[in-house]
């Protein structure tokens, strides 16, 4: 609890003037600035709940915009159903709805009191409790908001009335010991009518885990290394060290330890004969990094004039990561003419360097903007204008040599500290990146059809970014420029065929079509399009059917093509072609020379709503993904990349892997074709109504039961990449994996579920992968990794104090939450055909902290 207030204060520090300004918000008794939300002058915005204050069981909670009437929502959760996930924050529950629903192309369109929302950021701070109610609504209905044709909407709607302080602390600990994260956060917030004001500062620290805390067996060196060093024999280095301590010994000596003495004798070595120290080197090595974070969000909203209403905000953060590559190693070379050896030939002083080599990264940004948001009749228009800088500095040690270092005659090498004389050098690589952007968007109905208005959406874009880079680590050009600028055109419609509400051909049901077309031209990249066609239809209430193809052609983003290179030693991979697991020095940053990537994603989708007093849903979902000039880091751990690659992976005389270059590349093609289905439903299951209170007493509602369930299941049905024009395509269900989690899952199931009731809540989820595997290639043998599957169970319980204890005061707005991780403390295994696990596929690698307990302590003040 020390490190949560440690980390509670400097985020309290770190924004201290934004805390003063929030506090005035928060406190002040003048009303803000608003307009009264109402259904006779909110036009699209989402009918105000009258007493949101102290809402009645009775209450209707799920109100739909007017633009978006005739659509079902997807999802849809009342103040009860965002209780029962247990969050704290907006942007926490979109984070689990989202992944509820299956991954998107696009994020979702936020739409809040039925306004665009052009940033999360703008949003995603405020405390839950901020929060009527949520609607998620299906693909495709974005464009009557300005959104893509291939977008969901997230419909929020906030209370009218509400000021308060929220503050939270957790703190986190692995079971198997050794690691612990905490994190802290301070949310200050008013809503008045139309007008918002929130401001959050969020902390967070994670330990750092060794390889050593996990048990993980250490590949053995390529010479006996140690902290104390060892002698070995020279230029044969597995031979004989002196056939004068071999006579002394009794048998041949290969390696015997340094001796702590100034002037040794061969007599002085002969107890330690063939018998090294050892070191592990896994007490320097981490398998997680230190972290540090820290973020301030602020946002203020309110109308200016009934049909205009700004929105500002500006965010800050800070974040850090801290990792050891374990330790620098050094051959010293002791001629026999020294005269401080004590024997008759030269030899080879193995030595570990004391410290281990150190890395860290940094990365520090801000950015601002500003919104106006216009309605004009039934036409709405968006203004954006945005601000964002970001720095990242790397710095890393590294050897500067691995070539053997010749101790001069004269000096004393049993008298001087031989570790401190490894050579290291000091790297840094920085970028500093500027982006400014302003967007126009104008949306409504364009023209009265017989099945209903023709909705349209027109957007105008205009950018510009600049990417500074340098890197010690590399001499051949060490300093970056990229600049780019972006002019866009995007333009959307909508157009109604059918319709039962309007009567006209009632007996097709509601048929409907949305096209999209942009035209974007890039300074650097020259002139892409993007096109967009689907077909909506419900031919009966419980079932809406759409099919859809989006095709898009999209630049390198600038920090692909212009991040400084980074050299990191001793990274440790798996060897494909050979078997070995070893530690190779590691290449990164960006690529110039990248190219622009085509993207065509084919949909068809169906949701049938199954029984909806009980709000079942079964949800089905085809895509089939098609990329050409697929842009991405190249993966170390493939057969089939290091064969198509050569001049990426060095290898040394002997034929080890010393050196890997993940800079990204452009691959000729990737296809994948998948299915994803699910179930879901919620429930109030009895309870709500109210009890009343003594005079003079707080008059809550009695406990209700809520529950809700989820799940999916994907299968992939095939995934196949051309690495390079000619060659043949890698199956990746089949065993051609292109990174180390090995192939493509063919099946993967997850599942949630909750039950609340009176302030109580628990929520479980599990996911299951399905088994996968990796081909090797050793030579002229093909082998074979396989990945066993893994199931993960997760836990929630929560407790409302202010609920269970109605009557005390402190209890009100308290909440003690409980989050269990991977209960089983699940890892995935990984075998060759014989049984046996590479060193590179330990469970510890595998999943290093595995499970965790949390204990949240919330309060809302």
């Amino acid at each position: 609890m020390r490190k949560i207030h440690r980390s509670i204060t400097a985020v309290a520090r770190y924004s201290a003037s934004g805390l003063a300004l929030a506090l005035a918000l928060a406190t002040s008794e003048t009303p803000l600035l608003a307009a009264d939300y109402s259904a006779a002058n909110a036009g699209d915005a989402l009918t105000a709940v009258q007493n949101p204050a102290n809402p009645s069981p009775n209450d209707p909670i799920i109100i739909t915009a007017p633009l978006f009437r005739d659509i079902i929502p997807e999802r849809q959760l009342d103040d009860e159903a965002i209780g029962s996930y247990g969050v704290s924050t907006i942007d926490q529950l979109i984070s689990e709805v989202q992944a509820e629903l299956g991954d998107d192309e696009l994020p979702p369109l936020i739409l809040v009191n039925g306004k665009r929302v052009d940033d999360i950021g703008d949003i995603g701070a405020l405390p839950v409790e901020a929060l009527r109610a949520l609607q998620v609504l299906p693909r495709g209905s974005a464009v009557r908001s300005g959104g893509s044709a291939s977008q969901r909407v997230v419909s929020l709607t906030l209370r009218r009335d509400i000021r308060s302080a929220t503050i939270t602390a957790a703190e986190k600990l692995a079971t198997d010991g050794h690691w612990d994260g905490q994190r802290g956060e301070l949310i200050l917030t008013r809503i008045k009518g139309s007008t918002r004001a929130n401001i959050a500062f969020r902390a967070g620290n994670e330990s750092r885990l060794f390889e050593s805390d996990r048990g993980i067996i250490q590949p053995a060196p390529r010479l006996p290394y140690a902290l104390g060093g060892n002698i070995i024999g020279y230029p044969g280095t597995s031979g004989e060290i002196d056939p004068l301590l071999s006579a002394a010994a009794g048998e041949i000596v290969t390696v015997t330890p340094f001796p702590g003495t100034g002037t040794p004798t061969i007599g002085d070595l002969v107890a330690g004969a063939n018998q090294p120290q050892l070191t592990d080197v896994g007490d320097y090595r981490t398998l997680r990094p230190k972290v540090r974070n820290y973020d301030m969000n602020a946002t203020f909203s309110t109308p200016l004039t009934p049909w205009l209403t700004s929105t500002a905000s500006a965010r800050f953060r800070r974040n850090s990561s801290a990792y050891l590559r374990g330790l620098p190693n050094a051959l010293f070379v002791l001629p026999a003419t020294n005269a401080n050896s004590p024997f008759s030939r030269d030899v080879g002083l193995a030595f570990y360097g004391h410290d281990a080599l150190r890395g860290e990264s940094r990365q520090t940004g801000g950015e601002g903007s500003v919104t106006l948001a216009a309605e004009f009749g039934r036409w709405s228009a968006n203004l954006n204008t945005k601000h964002n800088e970001t720095k990242d500095v790397s710095t890393g040690q590294r050897q500067a040599t691995f070539s053997p270092i010749a101790i001069a005659d004269g000096v004393n090498p049993f008298a001087i500290d031989l570790a401190a004389m490894i050579p290291i050098r000091n790297d840094e690589a920085s970028s500093y990146a500027v982006n400014n952007l302003i967007d126009l968007t104008a949306d409504g109905p364009a023209a009265k059809l017989p099945a209903g208005p023709l909705q349209t959406a027109f957007e105008g874009r205009l950018g510009w970014y600049h990417l500074r880079s340098h890197s010690t680590y590399s001499v051949i050009n060490p300093d970056g420029d990229f600049r780019r600028s972006e002019q866009s055109v995007r333009a959307t419609v909508e157009v109604p065929l059918t319709s039962r509400a309007n009567g006209f051909l009632p007996q097709i049901g509601d048929l409907s079509a949305t096209a999209e077309y942009s035209r974007v031209h890039f300074s650097d990249a020259g002139t892409l399009n993007h096109h967009a066609l689907a077909l909506i239809w419900e031919p009966v209430e419980f079932l809406r059917l759409r099919a859809g193809i989006d095709e898009t052609s999209a630049p390198a983003p600038i920090q692909t093509l212009g991040n400084p290179v980074v050299i990191t030693p001793d990274v440790r991979i798996y060897d494909a072609l050979t078997g070995q697991t070893v530690d190779v020095t590691q290449i990164t940053g960006g690529n110039p020379f990248a190219l622009p990537q085509t993207t065509k994603v084919r949909t068809v989708s169906a949701l049938f709503r199954l029984v909806p007093r009980l709000n079942l849903q079964l949800s089905v979902d085809y895509t089939d993904t098609d990329r050409r000039n697929f842009l991405s880091s190249l993966p170390d751990q493939s057969a089939a990349i290091m064969l198509a690659f050569p001049e990426r992976f060095v290898r040394n005389a002997n034929g080890t892997l010393i050196s890997v270059d993940l800079r990204p590349v452009n691959f000729d093609s990737d296809r994948e074709r998948r299915l994803r289905w699910g179930v879901s439903m919620n429930k109030k299951i009895g309870g709500g109504s109210r009890v009343p209170g003594s005079p003079g007493t707080h008059r809550a509602p009695s406990p209700s039961t809520y529950f809700q369930f989820t799940a999916n299941h994907t299968m992939v049905f095939s995934d196949e990449i051309v690495i390079r024009p000619g060659l043949d395509p890698v199956d990746l269900l089949a065993g051609g994996a292109l990174g180390i989690g090995g192939g493509r899952v063919r099946h993967q199931v997850d599942a949630n579920a909750s039950l609340t009731s009176g302030g109580l809540g628990a929520r479980a989820g599990v996911n299951w992968t399905g088994d996968s595997s990796l081909v090797t290639r050793i030579g002229s043998t093909t082998d074979t990794l396989n990945f066993a599957p893994v199931f993960l169970l997760n836990l929630r319980v929560f407790a409302d104090a202010g609920r269970v204890l109605p009557s005390t005061k402190w209890a009100r707005g308290f909440r003690l939450s409980l989050d269990a991780i991977n209960i089983t403390n699940a890892r995935q295994r990984v075998t060759d055909s014989a049984g046996h696990t590479p060193l590179q596929y330990q469970p510890g690698y595998r999943n290093p902290i595995g499970r965790t307990i949390e204990i949240e302590l919330r309060k809302v003040f």
